[in-house]
């Protein structure tokens, strides 16, 4: 077997042999090679003055091929059949093996950046340069690498790399690069436009509004869409080529200055450009997607700055990088969403500080036009700037003179209001009132807002009051400003704030659905057992509680962790080998009784395993309201061992008048007083009638301080975090999430993403 193979004449004559290896490659398997791309060039000239390139002669000749690869290098021409003695090009292989081995010659230098057969030797002073480059030649010769004369750059400060070039001051396109782009011709395929349009994407840090300027011709890309190419095509193929011809000087980067990121957001695209010291280091913009296209404004501009940060992640990692953004929610530790709490969780590892800055004053004209360009056309850069950062839509501060003037003027029965006003025939109730600047209309020394603005305003007055209950805003705006109905706007808006939800604690009523009614249920001694762990202690051991619920006798163990296995060698010790095997057991959903080892266990005697609902104790009330005269018990024996103390507080309980029972659990269960010894002639029937008395009584009691609601399917609710769970500052609630289900005992089953989780109505409220 052998690859075809022809010649192809040079511009100067000579003949070049090309050889189709496309067969050989699919059976070839590669082991990638890291190949430096040109921004980590970048990250390394920081502070070069002097430069040289060199370009080793015949490059991958410099490998020999093993004898036994050679055959599989065969090709054929009109006249034989030969095969290489050294690495060919062409092969899919061959970038590995050669980047592999340069590296090997000069993968120590920290002067030298090899791409291939292309070397860049930098140093920052001509004496420095002059003793790398003695070092660099000894290693050319060592290894028997020559060089072609005629691509050799040596001692300048300015030369051509990888299609850029690169001077003391920064990198940018190589000028006959840029004027190959100016003389391409409108593409007439497809094929020719991506190839257009991958030249573009190469040099895509350097053109301000890459993305923009792109998006019209990206759709012919894919193959599913016909190739109607049209005359806005056209103007969007110059715009472009313009684009590209004043394409920006990127500095290189300063480790010891911090990193200004001026990122932004718009409908279509993010963007936005990396500056030291009033000059560009990076470019950055690409399209939304088409779920992107759907998050808020705030995700947007979160959105914009996390891709900039992750795009140059190798530049900005480790050093100090302030972030200037047009949108003032971002500087605030607010987290409205999973999506954005993800986000911030990814700057975390930066040393970020978040600066707010009008939209006007983004990037956009102030920042371009204090940046150095050489021989370049300030205007037009002042132009592409504005189009890519300068892209806020919204008014900086909605509460400013000129702004309530604009919307006044736009509003018709405003506009008559003050015409009568001008005209002296209005009523006294109206006037002509000089605030902030301007004059405005007013109705009774307060300025009409129009419809246009009040939302607006809103929403400015609730996050500058750092958001104020209802009442107080309104009370607050009201000095100032007027619209019909301005009250019960601005409550509903107060009433439906999402971060108002999940971060304030209210006072009075503010829990939502009733408790269900219970039923009356016999219980018999030993049927259902509740049962949970107690601790850890200062020796880091736990106590387990047994309670059972007719009797309220009491059990109690130690055990030194809280491992599923631990927790049933001790439920299965200290209560089912003594007591009469339960039908039910009642615990939570702690791993301890969740676990493979305790389940099994309880399976494995045929009782049925009964979970609570999460993070709501209320279900378990017997054995909390048990830990709590343990923990006072403990705490009056101070200085004994807990261990000890825990049974004293246990006799405690069984021999104690307990008020539903109205006897002690030892009387119910031995008959007799476990002091005493008198005996006890226990009623179940009266005793089943009480608890249930009590359990109505304590419904009614928590439902007169609930609110009336009913949940049902569809309805989004909030889902408060239990005191315990959270710290001192952290949000009150989380949500919205949706209710799947509706149960009869006082549960919902809620929608939580991933995964759905039945709750006590007891930790949701409407949202």
């Amino acid at each position: 077997m052998a690859s075809p193979a022809f010649f192809l004449k040079k511009p100067n004559g000579s003949l070049r042999l090309l050889i189709d290896f496309r067969g050989l490659n699919r059976y070839l398997k590669r082991s990638p090679y890291y190949v430096p791309r040109i921004r980590e060039i970048l990250l390394r000239l920081a502070g070069a003055k002097y430069l040289s390139t060199f370009d080793a002669n015949m490059g991958y000749y410099a490998r020999r091929l093993a004898a036994s690869s050679r055959g599989h290098t065969a090709f054929c021409l009109p006249f034989g059949k030969y095969q290489y003695k050294r690495l060919p090009m062409g092969i899919s292989t061959a970038p590995d093996e050669y980047q592999a081995c340069m590296e090997k010659i000069f993968g120590d230098l920290a002067f030298v950046v090899v791409y291939l057969d292309d070397i860049l030797v930098y140093s920052d002073s001509e004496e420095t340069h002059l003793e790398h480059l003695h070092i660099v030649f000894k290693r050319l010769t060592k290894y028997g690498v020559t060089l072609n004369g005629k691509k050799c750059h040596i001692l300048r400060q300015s030369v051509d790399y990888l299609g850029f070039t690169l001077t003391s001051q920064g990198i940018q396109p190589q000028q006959k690069k840029i004027q190959a782009i100016q003389q391409i011709s409108v593409p007439k395929t497809r094929k020719e436009l991506r190839r257009f349009l991958g030249m573009i994407n190469y040099y895509r840090d350097m053109v301000p509004n890459k993305t923009a300027l792109c998006q019209p011709l990206n759709r012919f890309t894919s193959s599913k869409v016909p190739f109607d190419w049209l005359s806005s095509d056209t103007e969007a193929f110059h715009a472009i080529q313009k684009a590209f011809a004043q394409a920006v000087l990127l500095a290189f980067p300063d480790f010891e200055q911090p990193f200004h990121v001026y990122a932004d957001a718009s409908g279509k695209q993010i963007g936005g450009i990396i500056m030291q010291k009033n000059q560009i280091l990076a470019c950055y913009s690409r399209s939304l997607n088409k779920h992107q296209v759907n998050y808020t404004t705030m995700e947007l501009e979160l959105l914009s700055i996390v891709e900039m940060l992750r795009e140059y992640r190798t530049m900005l990692l480790g050093f100090p990088v302030v972030v200037h953004t047009d949108h003032k929610n971002l500087i605030y530790p607010t987290e409205t969403s999973l999506r954005v709490k993800r986000w911030k969780l990814l700057l975390a590892e930066y040393r970020l500080s978040m600066h707010y800055i009008k939209g006007t004053k983004n990037v956009g004209a102030d920042a371009f036009s204090r940046m150095r360009f050489d021989a370049m056309n300030t205007k037009t850069h002042l132009q592409l700037a504005d189009e890519i950062c300068a892209t806020a839509d919204e008014p900086d501060c909605v509460m400013h003179g000129p702004v309530l003037r604009e919307h006044q003027d736009k509003d018709l029965m405003i506009q008559k209001i003050k015409t009568a006003c001008l005209n002296g025939n209005n009523n006294p109730d109206y006037q002509l009132l000089p605030l902030l600047g301007c004059t405005l209309v007013a109705y009774q020394k307060r300025v009409i807002v129009p419809d246009s603005l009040r939302e607006d305003l809103i929403r400015w007055y609730h996050l500058t009051l750092s958001q104020s209950g209802g009442e107080r805003q309104y009370k607050t705006m009201r000095q100032v400003l007027y619209w019909p109905g301005m009250e019960a706007a601005i409550i509903k808006n107060a009433k439906d704030c999402l971060i108002c939800k999940k971060a304030k604690v209210h006072g009075g009523k503010q829990d939502y659905g009733l408790l269900p009614p219970r039923t009356l249920k016999t219980v018999n001694p030993f049927d259902t057992v509740h049962v949970d762990l107690i601790g850890p202690y200062e020796d880091g051991h736990y106590g387990i509680t047994m309670i059972d619920h007719a009797t309220r006798w009491l059990e109690v163990g130690i055990q030194h962790d809280k491992t599923s296995l631990t927790t049933a060698e001790s439920f299965d010790r200290e209560w089912l080998c003594r007591y009469p095997r339960p039908v039910t057991v009642i615990h939570d959903l702690g791993t301890e009784f969740t676990g493979d080892e305790f389940q099994e266990l309880l399976r494995s005697y045929g009782i049925q395993a009964k979970p609570i609902t999460s993070k709501n104790p209320q279900a378990n009330a017997i054995c909390e309201r048990v830990h709590l005269e343990i923990l006072n018990v403990i705490r009056c024996h101070d200085g004994t061992d807990w261990k000890k103390t825990i049974h004293y507080a246990a006799f405690a309980v069984r021999a104690s008048y307990h008020s539903i029972l109205n006897a002690s659990p030892g009387q119910l269960l031995f008959g007799q007083d476990m002091i005493t010894r008198q005996l006890y002639n226990a009623n179940w029937s009266y005793l089943s009638k009480r608890r249930f008395d009590a359990i109505l009584a304590d419904n009614d009691r928590e439902n007169s301080k609930r609110l009336e609601h009913f949940y049902n399917t569809g309805d989004h609710v909030m889902l408060r975090v239990p005191k315990k769970f959270r710290a001192k500052l952290h949000a009150v609630a989380t949500g919205p999430f949706v209710i799947r289900q509706v149960h009869s005992n006082g549960t919902v089953t809620i929608d939580k993403g991933a995964m759905a989780e039945r709750v006590s109505i007891r930790r949701i409220f409407p949202c």
